[in-house]
């Protein structure tokens, strides 16, 4: 049995069994003279107590806001339904932030998302959350047509957001966000939860909503969970299907629903999060993701360079890549015990989360020693499996001076690969990792530029939050980010490798050019003519945000970067690698001023939320 079916099997077994037994019949209620009484009109408990964190996962605001807006009154229709408004309109304005002098890549764009939900709760042993989305670019309807006079406002307005995306988000995108029902009381006290639903888990650096993106990301899958007070087990399994990304919501060439190679990839994510908690002392999360593929046919016959057959050939030759599964198991320990926050009386804070990869990618790698000394048609000989080894790890931690002044810093490791010629994949590879997590944590993932991503990464951070009684709460934050491992490139939010220009792959994942230097099939590095350098960039943020009234707030930031020794050697080599004669040559761009280092960027925006 393969690891995909494996998954399949335990996820269906753990779904189907609870249904299997049966459960017992409610009797209805006598007064003592054996006459049945009308029973009360069931009241959500959710009116009660305030709306579980569960069905308010569409919305990404500040505590205190979140608080008011669960614990609201006044817009329950009634005692089993509640009704609400999200809306979150967002100024932005990004400088450069590929550091190129030739194509600084000024962005100005305001972007709002906009969703009202209804959650129903008729009855202890059922409730349900429908979740309608409007994610849109500010620009008003669609064009006139070109016989209107005012198509002229319309004329020439930019249909791209930033170099190389095209602008996924169309001018009124609406749709559904949320749509699942939730079966309640089963056996063991377990609940299984069904349809498009919205996954955060601990600091969401592994699986979570996005709600900082333009349009967020949901879930089409089902979730088995049995809590209990100190122990919670889930068992999730869905269906992606990525309609995005690029930063904050927009499409790059990268995304896998657009890219040829990818068509017809059936993807599963199936695995299990668990959590055991003392209470305000320590939270453990256990948990192991899997991401399935099924394989890929080849357009041609490998041989002949014809259509391929329509049998399925299970040794590969007529597939471009085999069953692909990456597993990602780890751990994290917090003490932020409270909702993911820190009990009142305490004023330390630590998390330490670490998760390895393993798995393979579906294709299989020559040995590199017999590839050089061999003849071609030597090339189906000594092949493996090319393996996942990527690893991240993460420490975080602060201390609150008088429930006012926190001061903190994080380090995070997130593996990258030096080696192309073997057959492992060490790049650290996210799975639907949002941008933020939680304040006052929630610029700590990368930053509020979402310039880079917890691959090839090595990043050091310090911070210095504080909360005012009337004016909000101010935080600086400064990030050194570096590379884990000079060989490998500088990855971007949305996965993809930070590059003008291509020189082959090792794997399906876009190579930065400046993998020149790698090492080749003897394992020995390139005389490289330049040093490839450590430095990334650093990042310095500056963040504010406060209530204006119970119901809104309104967020700003400003945050600038400072490109290091390894985008300058890049962007300013006089030599290129050319991977097809396997030699250095003349950097056309050098010779010719483009594309040359432009030092700084930034990055601001203005943000308000409206939650009822």
């Amino acid at each position: 049995m393969n690891i995909s079916k494996g998954y399949f099997y335990f996820l269906l077994l753990a779904v189907l069994l609870p249904l299997t037994i049966p459960k017992a019949e409610p009797t209805e209620p006598q007064n003592s003279e054996g006459t049945v009484k009308t029973p009360k009109p069931y009241v959500s408990t959710m009116k009660e107590k305030g709306i579980d964190p569960e069905y308010n996962r569409h919305m990404f605001v500040e505590p205190e806001l979140s608080k008011h807006s669960a614990n609201s009154q006044q817009f329950w229709l009634n005692d089993v339904l509640r009704f609400g408004l999200y809306l979150r309109p967002r100024q932005e304005s990004r400088y450069n932030l590929d550091f190129n002098a030739s194509d600084k890549g000024y962005i100005d764009r305001t972007l709002q998302t906009s969703s009202i939900y209804f959650i129903f709760d008729p009855s202890p042993y059922v409730q349900a959350k429908v979740t309608l989305q409007d994610a849109r670019v500010w620009g008003g309807e669609s064009p006139a047509s070109s016989g209107d006079i005012r198509a002229n406002f319309f004329s020439n307005t930019a249909d791209l957001y930033s170099k190389n995306q095209t602008n996924a988000v169309s001018l009124n995108q609406t749709g559904i966000r949320e749509a699942f029902v939730t079966i309640n009381q089963l056996p063991l006290q377990s609940k299984l939860q069904l349809g498009r639903q919205i996954w955060a888990y601990g600091d969401q650096r592994i699986i979570g909503g996005g709600n900082w993106t333009v349009n967020g990301l949901s879930f089409d899958g089902a979730r088995l969970m049995f809590n209990y007070d100190q122990l919670k087990i889930h068992f999730l399994m869905a269906r992606p299907y990525w309609t995005q990304s690029g930063t904050n919501g927009v499409v790059s060439a990268n995304d896998p629903k657009l890219n040829s190679a990818a068509t017809g990839t059936d993807t599963t994510l199936v695995g299990t999060y668990n959590s055991f908690t003392i209470p305000d002392w320590v939270t453990l999360d256990l948990y192991s993701l899997g991401v399935v593929r099924k394989w890929k046919k080849n357009p041609t016959n490998p041989i002949t360079g014809l259509p391929a057959s329509s049998n399925d050939d299970p040794l590969a030759a007529n597939r471009s890549r085999q069953n692909q599964n990456l597993i990602t198991s780890g751990f994290r320990l917090t003490n932020r015990t409270k909702g993911n926050f820190l009990p009142e009386e305490k004023s330390w804070d630590f998390t330490w989360e670490s998760a390895f990869q393993m798995g393979t990618s579906g294709r299989r790698i020559q040995d590199p020693y017999l590839k050089e000394y061999l003849p071609n048609e030597y090339d189906n000989v000594r092949t493996e499996r090319e393996k996942y080894t990527g690893q991240m790890h993460v420490f975080q931690t602060g201390y609150t001076f008088f429930k006012k002044l926190r001061l903190g810093g994080q380090v995070l490791y997130a593996s990258g690969d030096k080696n192309r010629a073997d057959a492992s994949i060490s790049t650290f590879q996210t799975l639907a990792n949002p941008r933020f997590g939680v304040i006052p944590y929630f610029n700590s993932v990368a930053g509020i530029s979402e310039n880079i991503n917890a691959q090839n990464l090595y990043s050091k951070s310090v911070s210095i939050s504080y909360k005012t009684d009337s004016f909000g709460e101010f935080q600086v934050t400064y990030f050194q980010n570096d590379k884990a491992e000079k060989q490998d490139a500088w990855y971007a939010i949305s996965g993809a490798a930070n590059s003008t220009s291509s020189l082959g792959e090792k794997n399906p994942y876009p190579v930065s050019s400046d993998k020149g230097s790698t090492e080749n099939y003897s394992n020995n590095s390139y005389s490289s003519p330049y040093a490839l350098g450590k430095r990334i960039y650093t990042e310095v943020d500056l963040t504010w945000h406060g209530q204006i009234n119970d119901f809104v707030s309104l967020w700003m930031g400003f945050g600038y970067l400072n490109a290091g020794d390894s985008v300058r050697n890049y962007r300013n080599s006089k030599l290129q690698y050319n991977a097809t004669t396997q030699s250095f040559e003349w950097n056309q761009n050098y010779l010719q001023g483009k594309n040359q280092l432009a030092r700084d960027a930034y990055i601001a925006y203005a943000q308000i939320n409206a939650a009822f």
